[in-house]
């Protein structure tokens, strides 16, 4: 998004807010992903996917499509950062979670304690 920033003349001052606003949504990406690995196979492969693995690539590729839309448009960057900045905290916490949360079925619904 960087290079398609700078062929077209975007500032980089709103592209870096763009991506500011998406940190904590990337933080509770990789705390996720380093605190537990799901149970659930890839979106790539066959078998159960992980509700958690789906949001997160769901999540990725709107911020890319809505990203290189307003490079290309030359839509308000400021304003795309608001949006995805008042997203994060919703889809984060669904993300940390699903992450705290046991995908063992009925018998493992308990929550796991995170350590302090």
């Amino acid at each position: 998004m960087g290079i398609l920033a700078f062929f077209y003349e975007t500032e980089f001052t709103n592209l870096s807010a763009y991506f500011l606003a998406l940190t904590g949504f990337v933080m509770s990406f990789i705390f996720g992903e380093s605190y537990r690995k799901s149970n659930s196979s890839s979106i790539f492969t066959a078998g159960n996917t992980s509700t958690r693995e789906l949001v997160t690539y769901l999540t990725m590729l709107l911020w890319t499509v809505v990203g290189v839309l307003g490079i290309i448009k030359q839509y308000d960057l400021i304003g795309l950062s608001a949006y995805f900045a008042t997203l994060t905290p919703f889809v984060g916490s669904y993300i940390i979670g699903q992450t705290v949360r046991n995908e063992g079925g009925a018998e493992h619904n308990e929550t796991e304690q995170l350590n302090s």
